[in-house]
């Protein structure tokens, strides 16, 4: 039987690299959702964050909870990966993960000298809630309750989709609080949509995706399409990104038009003919025999449908256009800081796979020793980091003068940098005073305790 687990995380703010996780909890269950086992942890401030006064007033964080926690950022880390282990391998799900919370597991992870990929190795695999409650208001309507924003819009946001659904006791923005919702609001997709469960299952990991659509002459793909969603009959024309995703031919597009497209047509805007499958993310598939459950096939020419997948595969200009979205990719430039080079030269983590695990394990003493030994200068930082704030009786004072003196001037930087400093925190708290009357008492604590940092 497979296991799930459900996880949510609180953070400093909305930055992955720069930010750190103050709260962590997790649930194992089985795949009816009964509970197994859970899992709840909050870490202590790292000297050199400073976090936003919009995440504390969100989470409900005090100034006395990141202070005084009982886990440094290091066996916070430490502790959640050793039961993310025990429960391996499972099904990782959460609530937007795929934008926010993975980023900041495997930032974690990786500034603790872990390996980063703990949810997609080891036999685990992911899912994420938010793009099947998505789905679920244009695939099967009337499945979820769905409350109207302050902008006249469908709200998708947790707290509201679980409350209008008959989840009355959210702790909302605390992370067990969410966990419990996520599992309310997944458990009700699975028995109200359970074709879109069952795809999302199907597709949980890019072996199990790519699986899924061997052998397909052609399916149908549900895409969020950045908040324009689109349902639409596909073929897979080849492999992109390096072999991690799928480029998709929408077969609602007329072949004869795309060789005369600007090149750059064909890959961005709503109406584009190739869409990317990231193949990691549990895309939507669904195959011809699956479309009665969604009241699609009256929607859809089957044996059309046939032939316009088999033209696609024999038209040479369809492969030649699709061979140059590589080659129109522009590079990322590569950042100075060490938090936002997590995607660097990813051998690194091989090439000091057994030093990392002897550090781990190592006397306080010898982690010292073995901290100089790493070949990548990102890993000899992290772990001289890690020294200084859970060992710092085998530094020098000289050492810890030194760290303090950088500590000091990174909080305090006033050049445009990537993290939040104390002057970005005290004017993000003065310009919420003007408007938020009602948690003055609670701003001037937080501006208090970032004035004091």
């Amino acid at each position: 039987m497979r296991h799930i687990v459900f996880y949510d995380t609180e953070t400093s703010g909305l930055n992955k690299m720069f930010g750190q996780i103050f709260q962590f909890a997790g649930i194992l269950t089985d795949e009816k959702f009964q509970i197994l086992d859970q899992f709840e942890i909050r870490s202590r401030r790292m000297p050199h964050i400073v976090p936003d006064p919009g995440a504390m007033l969100v989470t409900g964080v005090t100034p006395d909870q990141l202070e005084d926690a009982p886990d440094t950022y290091y066996s916070f880390a430490t502790k959640i990966r050793e039961k993310l282990l025990e429960w391996s391998p499972a099904i990782f799900c959460g609530y937007n993960i795929y934008s926010f919370d993975e980023h900041f597991m495997r930032s974690m992870y990786y500034q603790n000298l872990y390996p980063p990929y703990l949810s997609q190795t080891n036999g685990n695999k992911r899912l994420d809630v938010l793009p099947l409650v998505r789905a679920t208001e244009q695939l099967s309507p009337g499945s979820l309750n769905f409350p109207i924003n302050e902008r006249g819009k469908t709200s998708k946001k947790l707290e509201d989709v679980a409350l209008a659904n008959g989840f009355s006791d959210h702790n909302a923005h605390d992370a067990m609080g969410d966990v419990l919702a996520t599992i309310h609001v997944a458990e009700l997709i699975r028995d109200r949509a359970p074709s879109l469960w069952a795809s999302a299952l199907d597709a949980c990991s890019r072996a199990d995706f790519n699986r899924s659509i061997e052998g397909e002459n052609w399916f149908v793909v549900h895409d969020h399409n950045n908040g324009w969603p689109v349902t639409f009959p596909a073929v897979e024309i080849s492999k992109t990104d390096n072999g991690r995703n799928s480029l998709l031919y929408d077969l609602r597009y007329p072949l004869d038009q795309v060789e005369g497209n600007p090149l750059e047509d064909n890959f961005k805007g709503r109406q584009r003919p190739f869409r990317v499958a990231k193949s990691a993310e549990t895309p939507l598939v669904f195959k011809s025999d699956d479309l009665d459950q969604l009241d699609m096939a009256d929607d859809l020419d089957l044996e059309r449908l046939d032939g316009l997948a088999l033209e696609a595969k024999q038209n040479a200009s369809i492969y030649n256009i699709a061979n140059l979205r590589d080659e129109m990719r522009e590079e990322f430039e590569k950042s100075p800081h060490i938090e936002a080079q997590i995607y660097d030269d990813f051998d690194a983590f091989d090439r000091d796979r057994y030093l990392m695990e002897d550090f781990h394990l190592a006397s306080a003493s010898e982690k010292k020793v073995l901290a100089r030994q790493f070949s990548d200068y990102r890993f000899r930082s992290f772990a001289k980091r890690i020294i200084f704030e859970n060992f710092p009786d085998q530094m020098t004072n000289d050492e810890i003068t030194e760290f303090q003196l950088k500590i000091s001037e990174r909080i305090a930087e006033e050049d445009d940098v990537p993290w939040t400093t104390k002057q970005k925190a005290v004017g993000q708290c003065d310009r919420l005073l003007e408007s938020r009357e009602d948690v003055k008492f609670e701003l001037d604590t937080i501006k208090n305790y970032l004035e004091n940092l």
